[in-house]
């Protein structure tokens, strides 16, 4: 709808991790697919609405295991860079086409020739939360090697 309450408080990333991995561990058991979590050392906690971040995390999980094959690698990870919290989302899936790399956090947009299920609104959805923390989303993806999305949170006060 174009508008998104937050609930601002400050939020360890260690505790979002926490929750995403336990979240999916079915999934991930079924495909014997590994999610790995390092937040650096000393991270401080974000400002951050818990349940919206959840949402993000979630999100990119949740696609990473639908392009991620069976024995694959999931990583979360997060570092702080400056006045913000850098997280990220890495698979060893079969990567994004450079021409869609651009275009993936607009709505309705879809991978060809890539089986995926969705709606192509996730990451849309995902670039909203993210922008309404102050925050940025991007993906880094070369074919055949995986793809990273980073998202930034501010660093709580």
């Amino acid at each position: 709808a174009g508008r998104i309450d937050l609930e601002f408080e400050a939020v360890p990333v260690p505790t979002l991790f926490n929750y995403v991995q336990t979240v999916f561990l079915s999934q991930l058991e079924q495909k014997r697919i590994e999610l790995d979590a390092q937040p650096a050392e000393g991270l401080p906690e974000v400002r951050a609405d818990a349940n919206k971040v959840t949402w993000v995390l979630t999100n990119l999980i949740s696609n990473a295991l639908r392009y991620v094959h069976e024995g694959g690698h999931i990583q979360l990870s997060a570092a702080r860079i400056g006045d913000h919290v850098h997280i990220s989302v890495r698979d060893d899936g079969p990567g994004i086409p450079l021409e869609y790399q651009t275009k993936i956090f607009q709505k309705f947009v879809q991978i060809e020739g890539q089986e995926g299920g969705g709606t192509g609104l996730g990451l849309a959805i995902c670039k909203e939360i993210v922008r309404a923390h102050g925050g940025a989303i991007w993906v880094e993806s070369t074919p055949g090697q995986g793809s990273t999305f980073t998202f930034t949170l501010p660093v709580a006060a």
